[in-house]
């Protein structure tokens, strides 16, 4: 199994466009810089950012070696967004995190401490009247703010809607002067209290551009994770950055879905009348240089593939020289990449031949990789995509196990064409696959193999030929049925039986009506909340039916490694609601879920129905949840206080 995270090892020659990015800061020499780093969900953006830091370090150091006193000196930040989804508030929670590193940097050098602390209170101030809530306040005043927070979000609101007017001034004022006993190591002395919000942002970006000054560094921060926020979010992080950046020595580095981040401005202005052109000219104003992860070719596809094979194949006894195997072969596939252009391809016969005395499982893993590279480019659901390329291998590594354990014979090229089709066809089509297979003499479907024989010869296929469901996506089948190895005339029982999660072989006797398959397959596709008349439908479907067709969805449910909002957590949620006996066995199903798993997406999710109110309480007794789902699951307990 590959672990689904970030990675700080190039597998794909990034390094090219993270050593640009870093010369682009180094060359700014100071001057204020930003730079987007955009691209779709699971291109590799977080890599990205790491490969750029790593960068950075590695040539600072260098400078220093050199130059000694004379090399820049940068200071690096960190901010994750998601991680204060719906916990901070993002916009103070950035602002306190720079101020933060800078605090510690002051007191490593010995110098303008005093400012930091300062800057600190300053932030800490402008927080309260943000409604972050009473912890981050007390955690530098000691002391409970409660009443002044809850008060705030009225006066910041007031103050930053863009009509300031004297009476909004004067109930701000009146609000601080009611609970300044309440934060008394946060609010300014009484004659600075006088200060408009605008003159608060202004001493704050003074004292901020005196700090960077008297600490003679450049300050580097990475925002990442934007494009996974809500759009209160993802506006509040986009208005503080905003806040420190054009000054000097500030760098800022965001990876983004630029397409997410523009659509978040259209919903946070909704209302009002935006166009294209300014919610583009409102994102384009923040980034002076944007960049986009370059998608994958073939041959990209191919290394990666290769390169995820060796890094779990490779294992000798010395540990250090299974990492210089391993590091050897990155180099030189990297550098064929850089060269791929020239036509020079990365290739089985390419990595076999880095690998000293390269063992016959491995040789067939890399045989392996170099069939599935085009069948991964072609699939509209995987379609080159890193982490998607990840979680396929992985799902192929899980049912070649269980195929192993149960003595099924199954050629690893068919269980991976199979699942491209689980991929990119509609649960219909897959469904229709499936009873292809299990209604065949033997598993062997003449069907599938007479289409496959005609599409490989050119033939226009009929639509009256077409398996129910295929038609909507025929030209994907087409392309689909061309790919390697054939699967027509092939016993494919046991991959069915190997990959039931994903469509359940649902036995003669067993088969659900017209109506009940129908509604199925509709909880299927479900990608947002089921409409009225989707609802209405679960009245014309039998008890015994909805047990099956939950049985169905639970299989499919059972795939999931992460339980943030996946699209069938509708059709499970629809189901419960539906019918109380179904909700139990939910509840009881979420009380098997790995800890792990559980993101703090789903908790608010949760919280919406009696049942998942239920599964909340089986959470809150847990002990090993992560910190942030464990405080959503708190909040909601204590009804989202």
């Amino acid at each position: 199994m590959w672990a689904d995270v970030e990675t700080g090892r190039d597998f794909l020659n990034f390094n090219v466009m993270a050593s640009l990015v870093s010369q682009m800061i180094l060359d700014a020499k100071g001057e204020a810089l930003s730079i987007g780093i955009s691209g779709g969900w699971g291109v590799g953006k977080s890599s990205m950012v790491k490969l750029v830091e790593a960068d950075l370090r590695a040539r600072i150091e260098q400078e220093k070696k050199d130059n000694g006193e004379k090399a820049q000196s940068l200071l690096f930040v960190n901010f994750n967004a998601w991680l204060y989804q719906g916990q901070d508030d993002a916009k103070a929670a950035l602002m306190e995190e720079i101020a933060q590193a800078l605090t510690e940097c002051a007191k490593e050098q010995e110098t303008s401490v005093e400012k930091g602390v300062k800057l600190l209170k300053r932030i800490d101030f402008f927080r309260s009247l943000r409604v972050v809530g009473e912890l981050a306040a007390a955690v530098y005043t000691g002391v409970p703010i409660g009443a002044l927070a809850r008060a705030g979000k009225g006066i910041y609101d007031s103050l930053t809607d863009g009509d300031m007017s004297s009476e909004d001034y004067a109930n701000a004022s009146s609000e601080v002067e009611k609970h300044a006993g309440a934060a008394q190591g946060l609010v300014k002395p009484a004659a600075n209290r006088q200060q408009t919000p605008p003159q608060m942002i202004h001493a704050i970006r003074s004292e901020f551009e005196e700090l960077l000054a008297d600490l003679n560094v450049t300050l580097v921060v990475f925002v990442d994770d934007l494009d996974r926020c809500l759009p209160p979010t993802v506006i509040g992080t986009l208005e503080a950055m905003r806040l420190f950046l054009f000054m000097k020595r500030t760098a800022f580095i965001i990876a983004a879905d630029d397409k997410m981040i523009k659509e978040a401005v259209r919903v946070q202005f909704q209302g009002t009348r935006v166009d294209d052109d300014i919610v583009i000219s409102y994102f384009d104003k923040l980034i002076q240089v944007p960049l986009r992860v370059p998608p994958l070719g073939t041959n990209e596809v191919k290394a990666y593939l290769m390169m995820l094979f060796v890094e779990k194949s490779l294992i000798s006894q010395d540990s250090t020289e299974d990492k210089k195997a391993k590091e050897k072969v990155r180099i030189a596939v990297n550098k064929r990449l850089a060269t791929s252009w020239k036509g020079e391809a990365v290739d089985a016969e390419f990595v076999q031949g880095l690998i000293e005395n390269c063992p016959e499982s491995l040789k067939a893993e890399l045989e392996l990789a170099d069939r599935l590279a085009r069948q991964m480019i072609i699939s509209p659901k995987v379609n080159g995509n890193p982490r998607l390329i990840k979680r396929f291998m992985n799902t192929l590594s899980i049912r070649r196990s269980l195929a192993k354990v149960q003595e099924i014979a199954v050629n690893d090229a068919m269980f991976a064409k199979l699942m491209l089709f689980e991929r990119f066809a509609s649960a219909a089509s897959f469904n229709s696959l499936t009873e292809l297979i299990s209604t065949a003499t033997d598993g062997k479907s003449e069907i599938l193999r007479d289409l496959e024989i005609d599409v490989r010869k050119g033939k226009t296929i009929d639509d009256e030929r077409w398996p129910s469901g295929w038609k909507e996506d025929a030209k994907l089948i087409e392309d689909w049925l061309k790919l390697p190895p054939d699967l027509g005339g092939v016993d494919l029982r046991g991959a069915l039986h190997v990959g039931r999660e994903s469509a359940p072989i649902i036995a003669t006797e067993n088969k659900l009506s017209k109506s009940a398959a129908s509604l199925l397959t509709q909880l299927l596709a479900l990608k947002v909340a089921p409409t009225p008349t989707v609802k209405g439908q679960f009245s014309t479907v039998a008890p015994d039916e909805r047990a099956l067709m939950m049985t169905s969805l639970l299989d499919k449910a059972s795939a999931e490694t992460e339980w943030g909002t996946p699209p069938i957590l509708y059709a499970l949620a629809a189901m419960a609601e539906a019918d109380v006996v179904q909700a139990e066995r939910l509840i009881v199903f979420f009380g098997n879920v790995h800890s792990s798993a559980i993101k703090t997406g789903l908790i608010p999710r949760l919280g919406t129905s009696e049942w998942g109110k239920k599964v909340l309480v089986g959470f809150g007794k847990r002990t090993d949840l992560s910190p942030p789902v464990s405080k959503a699951v708190n909040s909601e307990l204590k009804g989202g206080k």
